[in-house]
């Protein structure tokens, strides 16, 4: 399993809260060939939760259509500074990874 890097932000907004990531991964469909001609197999992340002070918040339901390296962004209504922002994401070999960052 190698090694994925998030990287995880939030900026109070109007309303709330706008948090965004960015999520180092390769998003593989299974259509295209290496350099000899092989395929790449499938690798893709299948879903994003976000979670304030430990509640879960929202979830982005992802496939192989998305880029290699997915920029997200998601608008959290009611989120105040201080509060604890976290991501989790798994993909369909299931590789995970969390983050989680304050809100200032």
């Amino acid at each position: 399993m190698a090694k994925r890097r998030t990287r995880l932000k939030t900026k109070i907004v109007e309303n709330g809260i706008r948090v965004t990531c960015l999520i180092k991964h390769p998003m593989e469909t299974g259509n295209r060939l290496d350099a000899v001609g092989a395929e790449l197999p499938i690798h893709y992340i299948k879903f994003v939760n976000f979670s304030v002070n430990g509640e879960l918040v929202g979830t982005l339901n992802l496939g192989p259509g998305v880029s290699t390296d997915p920029y997200l962004a998601m608008d959290i209504a009611g989120a105040v500074s201080g509060d604890k922002v976290s991501l989790h994401w798994q993909d369909n070999k299931g590789e995970t990874d969390t983050v989680e960052t304050t809100v200032k």
